[in-house]
């Protein structure tokens, strides 16, 4: 493996819905971690969001989603399981998505494993 990131892309990323239990499972799961940040709805920021787990309850809910993930894969299937949902899926590095945003985020989250995607403990 050359980086974190190809690890990511090439091993993690092909699995990761499956990891999960399939989507729906997952958004299930997905849907009680961000139950207590749904009310009320602003701009939210998913770091690492990867297939949408929690992206597309927060968008469910009413918020404006901005998710953040450097795997391609991954955010195709975001963007077809929240089709027609206000979700922005941008490939990029987690790092950089203040450059994204075009005011003031109501909510940031980054869950699961994301952190551990990073290069190195001064990224964290």
């Amino acid at each position: 493996m050359n980086s974190v990131l190809d690890h990511y892309e090439t091993h993690l990323a092909p699995v990761y819905v499956w990891m999960a239990g399939g989507v729906e499972h997952a958004l299930s799961l997905g849907s009680n971690d961000v139950a207590p940040f749904l009310d009320p709805p602003g701009l939210a920021v998913d770091l690492g969001a990867g297939f949408g787990m929690h992206s597309i309850p927060l968008a469910r809910a009413g918020h404006q989603v901005l998710a953040v993930d450097t795997s391609r894969l991954l955010l195709a299937e975001l963007r077809k399981h929240g089709e027609g949902l206000d979700v922005t899926a941008i490939e990029a590095d987690l790092l950089d998505f203040a450059a994204h945003l075009r005011r003031p985020a109501d909510l940031i989250l980054c869950m699961g494993d994301t952190l551990t995607h990073l290069q190195s403990t001064s990224d964290v």
